[in-house]
């Protein structure tokens, strides 16, 4: 439940983002959803843009912030990947729809304000990035491209939001489980 009205808005909007996509949704339909008119609406948002942006920005940095000090933990690389990948597996299934419109909404945003977003995940790439290729580095890791396979992991591991479903037969932990397996030894038997 939503603490206050901003929440309580911005929980709204993540919700018709996710079910109508964001050009599909009005304003007026996000004061709709919460019981306001759309004028007292402009009390809590500038405009739309301006809730995607804080939306999208409020989710990457949930990416980013456990990463940074997964990045920084004085284990081996191997360790850091499963738990990168975990963390990553519990963002996304923690909160779906948020996750929706990070990976799918948030690109329609204006070119500046999309730089913002863009600026936020290509330093989570970043992050992921310096994991592999320090596990490369020290031999954990066979030689190769670092970027490609942190892009590989993520491509993976970000399309989960379109097919998991909590009712599932596998937790989020069990399906981060078998990425961790699958990225780190493959499926050659």
């Amino acid at each position: 439940m939503a603490t206050n009205k901003y929440e309580e808005i911005a929980r709204a909007a993540i919700q018709l983002f996710d079910q109508k996509g964001y050009h599909a949704t009005s304003v007026q339909d996000i004061a709709d959803a919460v019981g306001l008119q759309k004028g007292s609406l402009y009390h809590y948002i500038e405009n739309k843009e301006e809730l995607l942006l804080r939306i999208a920005s409020q989710s990457i940095h949930g990416f980013n912030c456990e990463l940074e000090l997964i990045r920084n933990r004085k284990t081996s690389a191997k360790d850091r990947l499963i738990q990168a990948i975990h963390h990553h597996f519990n963002i996304v299934t923690g909160d779906i729809q948020m996750t929706t419109v990070l990976l799918r909404e948030a690109f329609l945003l204006s070119h500046e304000q999309h730089g913002i977003i863009k600026n936020a995940t290509d330093r989570y790439l970043d992050l992921w990035v310096a994991v592999i290729k320090e596990g490369m580095d020290n031999g954990e890791f066979v030689p190769g491209d670092a970027r490609l396979a942190a892009l590989s992991i993520l491509g993976s591991c970000n399309w989960v939001y379109r097919w998991y479903a909590s009712s599932g037969v596998n937790t989020p932990s069990q399906i981060a489980d078998y990425f961790c397996e699958l990225h780190l030894h493959g499926i050659l038997i």
